[in-house]
């Protein structure tokens, strides 16, 4: 009796064994770049017929900023493995700056989890950014344009300024804000265009910058608005960040 007793728990801790082992990632990788990703995953243990799904989540680490990509695989199992890939762009693509990926995915019918590798690394690093170093507003005062803007312009809030205008505003000394603001934007741009590294601050500054101009209808040839006022402030402060980034204070060069 003692021996059938035994027998039957054994049976049942072969089925436990088997149902815990069952359904599970086997591999999860990818292959990333400034553009986007595509993510192959496999899986086993599957039965043919049942629909199944495969969290994943990529983690984009770019400077001081964090962002979550997620998304779900749906598939039906054609067999006791299946192969699924997918690809697509990042929401912001293409990347503006250096930046790490990681990721993870997830079988949701039993939990097994992987962390997604690249080239056998469990990161990669995406090398987004321009290879120069910005220059100084000085700089550009005295030295050609990039090509594209000498032919172009650049559009700074919703308003195109030719070459000729830009460089009219770089040499303006004026005191209002927008002069201030003004100098140090287009100097941004001008790196920017001449590709000069990224950062992370220097962006969002831009960013900044040209939606208050936008925002307010100012256009940095004739605009004015006293500093002292609340979009005065504003706007200064976003100069002072592109200042930093012009003058090589943020250490761009030395970012890997």
């Amino acid at each position: 009796m003692r021996s059938r007793h035994y027998a039957i728990l054994g049976i049942l801790f072969a089925v436990l064994a088997f149902s815990v082992v069952a359904n599970v990632l086997s591999s999860a990788h990818a292959t990333a770049d400034c553009n986007g990703y595509t993510l192959t995953v496999e899986a086993g243990d599957l039965t043919f017929g049942k629909t199944y799904m495969i969290d994943y989540s990529f983690i984009l680490t770019c400077g001081g900023s964090v962002t979550t990509v997620s998304d779900t695989i749906t598939f039906t199992a054609g067999g006791a493995t299946s192969t699924q890939t997918v690809t697509y762009s990042w929401p912001t693509a293409p990347l503006k700056t250096n930046c790490t990926a990681t990721g993870t995915a997830i079988l949701t019918s039993s939990g097994s989890r992987l962390e997604i590798t690249f080239n056998g690394s469990t990161s990669a690093e995406l090398n987004c950014g321009g290879t120069v170093c910005p220059a100084t507003i000085g700089y550009w005062k005295h030295h050609a344009f990039p090509v594209s803007v000498q032919e172009h312009g650049l559009t700074i809030g919703g308003v195109n300024y030719s070459a000729a205008e830009l460089l009219t505003i770089l040499n303006d000394n004026g005191g209002n804000a927008v002069v201030i603001l003004g100098r140090q934007l287009v100097g941004a741009l001008l790196n920017l265009a001449a590709d000069a590294r990224h950062n992370v601050k220097a962006d969002a500054a831009i960013t900044t910058a040209e939606t208050l101009l936008h925002m307010h209808g100012v256009n940095l040839l004739t605009g004015k608005v006293d500093p002292s006022t609340t979009l005065g402030q504003a706007l200064v402060a976003q100069s002072e960040i592109l200042d930093q980034y012009n003058s090589g204070d943020f250490h761009t060069c030395s970012e890997p």
